[in-house]
């Protein structure tokens, strides 16, 4: 029956899975409203300019796009960053900054949908705007750090990369703009076979194709960079990688260093990314749990340039990963013949913090018994 059926990739989600849910957007915006963010909220609906200004046109074949009765194209809204640096283009030129802001959302993309990747799906997250460089990327990192434990999570990893050392690289190699958007594509899906062909075809510095072709595996500490001698010799790369260590040490200092690796496979698919990237994975899910990173281009776009950095985490996943939900109060159904005690009793349980549930049905305390015991989970009192 076409009836009870939802569109392909969206889900309905039942009180346990909407009580996980909350409990990780009540834990995680306690923690963003710590460091002094705020939330907001943006239409689920945007024009496709908007998000086209934002993300680039190589995002539109994953729009749920359609046309409002004025004839203007409108899109879902696929992410939050764009939608946010529109908002705050729109509402805060006169506000002081760094501005500190978060949000917790639906977003859209028509993607092949299975488990882990649907078509509506849940994020959470921060855009810090207004803040240039390693502070302020530091601090974003190690909330998303910190948020992830707050939520309960602790087998995971947050991947470092800095977007200008792969861009300085590609640079010297010469490549004209399609080389190098297929070469960025290739490392990052870590695909070394096609990778390796295409720098066999390029013609350009052997040492230089050699320090391409190890960027996708190139994962661990610090010393990852050691690996890279072509740094030396790119002012670019050379810089991007003093970011990264300032950042990783920052990160140190905090006492977050234990759940940091640098992986020069990562690089984001976004187009908007200048700087500093992360993202964060769990080895009980093979998807990523968070992504993020700076994108100081992005703001310019909406005629308010300003520096910016954040990340979005997705919450669905954060579900599929987390191994024990935390405990509810104690349930109780409360039941009697007199009806005005009822309600007393229920309503000062309530005031002790307990889940309470009256009879609604006129049922005797025999009756009550039988009920609680074809469907466990609560206690009874009966008042006489």
């Amino acid at each position: 029956m076409r009836n009870r059926e939802i569109p392909r990739g969206t889900r309905d989600l039942l009180p346990d899975e909407v009580a996980v849910k909350r409990q990780m957007e009540d834990k995680a915006g306690k923690l963003f409203r710590s460091y002094g963010y705020e939330e907001v909220i943006t239409p689920t609906v945007e024009f496709l300019e908007v998000v086209e200004t934002g993300t680039g046109g190589s995002i539109r074949e994953e729009l749920f796009l359609f046309m409002d009765r004025e004839g203007g194209i409108l899109s879902l809204r696929p992410e939050m960053t764009v939608s946010i640096a529109r908002l705050a283009a729109t509402h805060l030129q006169d506000a002081g900054f760094p501005q500190r802001l978060f949000y917790m959302t639906n977003v859209f993309r028509h993607v092949q949908p299975h488990l882990a990747q649907y078509r509506e799906f849940w994020q959470t997250g921060i855009e810090l705007l207004g803040a240039p460089g390693v502070y302020a990327d530091a601090e974003v990192i190690s909330i998303a750090i910190n948020t992830l434990q707050a939520i309960g999570l602790d087998n995971f990893k947050v991947s470092l990369n800095h977007i200008g050392i792969v861009n300085g690289l590609l640079d010297a190699a010469g490549l004209n703009p399609e080389e190098k958007e297929t070469m960025r594509r290739l490392i990052e899906e870590k695909d070394l076979v096609e990778l390796s062909a295409l720098l066999e075809q390029a013609s350009i510095d052997e040492a230089l194709k050699e320090a391409l072709a190890s960027l996708p595996v190139l994962h661990g500490g610090l010393e990852v960079l050691q690996r890279l001698p072509q740094l030396e010799r790119n002012a670019t790369a050379a810089q991007a990688a003093q970011d990264l260590i300032k950042v990783y040490d920052l990160l140190k200092i905090s006492g977050l260093s234990d759940h940091v690796v640098v992986d020069m496979g990562v690089l984001r698919g976004l187009d908007y990314y200048t700087g500093m990237v992360f993202e964060g994975y769990s080895p009980d899910l093979g998807y990523g749990l968070l992504g993020g990173g700076r994108y100081d281009n992005l703001m310019g776009k909406f005629g308010f340039p300003l520096p910016a950095t954040g990340f979005a985490m997705g919450l669905d996943r954060l579900a599929l990963v987390l191994k024990q939900r935390e405990a509810e109060p104690e349930r109780l159904l409360v039941g009697g013949r007199n009806y005005s005690a009822v309600i007393a009793k229920a309503n000062e349980l309530r005031g002790h913090g307990f889940i309470v549930e009256t009879d609604v049905e006129g049922l005797s305390k025999a009756e009550l018994e039988q009920k609680i015991a074809a469907n466990p989970g609560r206690d009874l009192i009966f008042v006489d």
